[in-house]
């Protein structure tokens, strides 16, 4: 009987300290999957750790996580064009990063040339935001979006 009660305890600890984790600036780990599901818009971008949302060449950023796996992002670039891909997403290391697959480079900034990445840092991810940052060409890339 004790064993039991010892077994259930421990087993409820653990259930627990897994659904509590959360993402360093906010949101849970264990409502991620819901919460991406959605289309995000950019709200700022940060280039090393300073503000470079003005400096942005591109306009109408968005991606959206679609139930099933389905990545799209969309926007307009420096000459105005639509550019449009689409690739699958994944949750990986312990829902820490978004894996991104079948997109390709783009033009952030003229600072920046063009920026590719298939991982992007969880920083925050609740249905009101997220965050999330990457390395290209030895430079951090932080993206905060909002829903659209």
């Amino acid at each position: 009987m004790k064993t039991t009660i010892k077994f259930t305890l421990v087993a409820l600890i653990g259930v627990l300290a897994i659904s509590c984790k959360k993402y360093d600036n906010g949101g849970s780990k264990a409502k991620a999957e819901k919460n991406i599901q959605n289309t995000w818009k950019i709200d700022k971008y940060f280039f090393d750790g300073t503000d470079a949302t003005s400096q942005l060449l591109i306009t109408n950023y968005e991606e959206t996580f679609s139930d099933g796996g389905t990545y799209t992002r969309t926007f307009n670039d420096e000459s105005g064009d639509l550019k449009s891909e689409t690739g699958t997403w994944s949750l990986v290391d312990d829902k820490d990063r978004i894996n991104i697959s079948g997109t390709g480079s783009y033009e952030l900034t003229e600072q920046t040339s063009t920026v590719s990445t298939s991982d992007y840092d969880i920083i925050k991810l609740d249905k009101d935001e997220m965050w999330y940052s990457f390395e290209n060409g030895g430079n951090l890339h932080e993206f905060h979006m909002i829903p659209k």
